[in-house]
């Protein structure tokens, strides 16, 4: 269905074409079209939300991700846990006992030492542990990590933390996501088994998977016998399973990856410093990255919505050449961040300014990017004569903008036209998003959003991009879409900010391709005039990641007068 072209124009028809995605998410461009014919809120609207069941976030709103973990010794006994973790293990596989795990199949004690010992002598930061349930012979997995390299909101509030050495961590709940490296190592999968299992686990069958490999069907057949041989399983349902199990934890503990910095986008994960958090006057967790030298200019990174703290590879040290200390938060209910009950662009600026103080910062610069120009505005508002120089690159405006024809050879900029303008459908779309997420479908809706020429060309010469935007996309929804889905509502749903103690310097940045935005528009909306405006040749909204060094220098330069 092109997108151009309506369909039944009711709520219900909307609901019906999120069903039809969630099924078959090749199909997503049919929600720009559905989204283009919905109504905005009212009764129609409601009933088709009540209606709506199965797309709701996996994790509950606010609080920790309800994860099992259990902290064992050197010596392999237990010595703290928390309830999930008690109740997990309980529920599948034994008792929880100070001196140690008592498993209802001994086997399992084997598989327990095993890992152990595979985890001291390689190099990886986890390995999967294969456990056999208690009633039956289905496969139950969970990962092993040495405690210094499991992320630090996992084990703060367990008892013992002090005297274990390793973590070992369940999944509550199955989510879309992978961590195929892990896999690979914990089971010995060749490269062609391991991309052979990725597209089982996305939904494709043999003979898609065989067409999408460029392979023969009995190719695939031969290397699905392997990897069921390899993993102990029987059946593609166990695998499937399996694969899920293991992918319920991937977004909990990419912090943990193994400390390997390669030469592209795809090593921004790898080479990012640890998650920290900062405990608000409310008691609400405000998660943050700290790049950089502490000693050096103090800057406040506001990022994308749909974004997290994850800032593209060879941030840190950059920062440190350049004398930069780099703040990057993640804002209520996206990343690791507690979400507000009713989040406002005045509140989450508070947010930022009691880290900023928390942290010492007298003058902090400020870089924004696309839909996060607002939040910045509002923060440097916040911050008044605190605030020095800012930046807003792609930046785009609050409120509903309406259609233009050209938007029409544009679907990512036509869809978010009409969710701003039908606000209530984004929260099931966003948990769409969320329960769909794989690489898969975010190469196919970073290359569809490439729709300027220039933005294409560099996608093409950068193709690891796409991992670096997946990467950042799984660290939003981690905890749920809600907080990514009541940003975008706030933001539409506020025309104009109100901006009396703004006193920074204004800079404005766009790529001459850039379908979205403007400088013009942005001028017109912010209603003041502007220290610096640039329009940079080549590039298009994909203007920060192509001139990420360059806003770098930007942000370390001096300041004229």
């Amino acid at each position: 269905m092109s997108p151009s072209v309506a369909p039944k124009a009711d709520a219900a028809q909307l609901i019906e074409t999120i069903y039809a995605v969630a099924a078959r998410p090749e199909r997503w461009e049919e929600i720009i079209a559905a989204v283009g014919a919905a109504p905005q809120a009212g009764p129609e609207a409601d009933a088709a939300l009540a209606n709506l069941r199965g797309l709701e976030d996996d994790a509950p709103s606010g609080g920790k991700p309800d994860l099992g973990v259990i902290l064992l010794s050197p010596a392999g006994g237990v010595v703290g846990w928390n309830s999930a973790g008690e109740a997990v293990f309980r529920d599948r596989l034994g008792v929880v006992e100070s001196r140690g795990l008592r498993f209802f199949n001994p086997s399992n004690h084997e598989a327990l030492a095993h890992a152990r010992a595979r985890l001291a002598d390689s190099r990886a930061s986890q390995v999967i542990v294969k456990f056999v349930q208690a009633e039956d012979d289905d496969p139950h997995f969970a990962y092993m990590a040495p405690l210094s390299a499991t992320p630090a909101q996992m084990i703060i509030d367990i008892p013992g933390a002090d005297r274990a050495s390793a973590a070992l961590i369940f999944p509550a709940v199955e989510t879309t996501d992978h961590l195929w490296r892990t896999i690979r190592e914990s089971f010995g999968l060749t490269p062609a088994e391991t991309r052979l299992a990725a597209r089982l686990k996305d939904g494709l069958t043999l003979k898609e998977s065989a067409e999408d490999l460029n392979v023969s069907l009995n190719t695939v057949r031969n290397q699905l016998r392997a990897v069921f041989e390899k993993m102990g399983l029987n059946r593609q349902s166990e695998l499937v399973r399996a694969l899920a199990q293991l992918s319920a934890l991937s977004s909990s503990l990419q912090s943990a990856a193994p400390a390997t910095v390669a030469a592209t986008e795809a090593g921004a994960l790898a080479s990012a410093p640890p998650v920290l958090t900062h405990r608000l006057p409310d008691g609400r967790a405000l998660a943050y990255r700290a790049y950089g030298d502490s000693a050096g200019r103090a800057c406040m990174m506001v990022h994308q919505g749909l974004g997290s703290s994850l800032l593209p590879r060879g941030t840190d040290q950059l920062a440190r050449d350049l004398g930069l200390y780099i703040i990057c938060a993640e804002r209520p209910g996206t990343g690791r961040s507690d979400p507000r009950q009713e989040p406002s662009f005045a509140a989450i600026a508070e947010d930022l300014v009691g880290l900023t103080d928390a942290l010492g910062l007298d003058r902090v610069r400020i870089a924004a990017f696309m839909n996060g120009a607002a939040f910045a505005l509002a923060y440097a508002n916040a911050l008044g004569p605190r605030a020095g120089r800012l930046l807003l690159a792609s930046a785009r405006p609050t409120g509903a903008e309406p259609e233009t024809e050209g938007d029409r050879s544009h679907p990512i900029i036509l869809l978010r036209r009409r969710m701003a303008r039908s606000a209530w459908a984004v929260g099931p779309l966003y948990a769409l998003l969320r329960r769909r997420l794989s690489l898969r479908q975010v190469e196919t809706m970073v290359r569809t959003a490439a729709s300027a020429p220039s933005d294409g060309a560099y996608l093409r010469s950068h193709p690891d991009v796409t991992t670096y935007i997946y990467d950042y996309m799984s660290e939003a929804l981690s905890r749920g879409s809600k907080g990514a889905a009541r940003e975008l509502v706030l933001c539409a749903n506020t025309p104009r900010l109100d901006l009396p103690r703004l006193s920074a310097s204004v800079s404005v940045w766009y790529g001459a391709d850039d379908p979205g935005g403007s400088p013009e528009r942005m001028l017109a909306w912010l209603g003041r005039p502007c220290a610096e405006v640039r329009v940079v040749q080549g590039v298009g909204h994909y203007l920060a990641h192509k001139h990420w060094p360059d806003i770098l220098a930007w942000l370390a330069a001096d300041e004229v007068g």
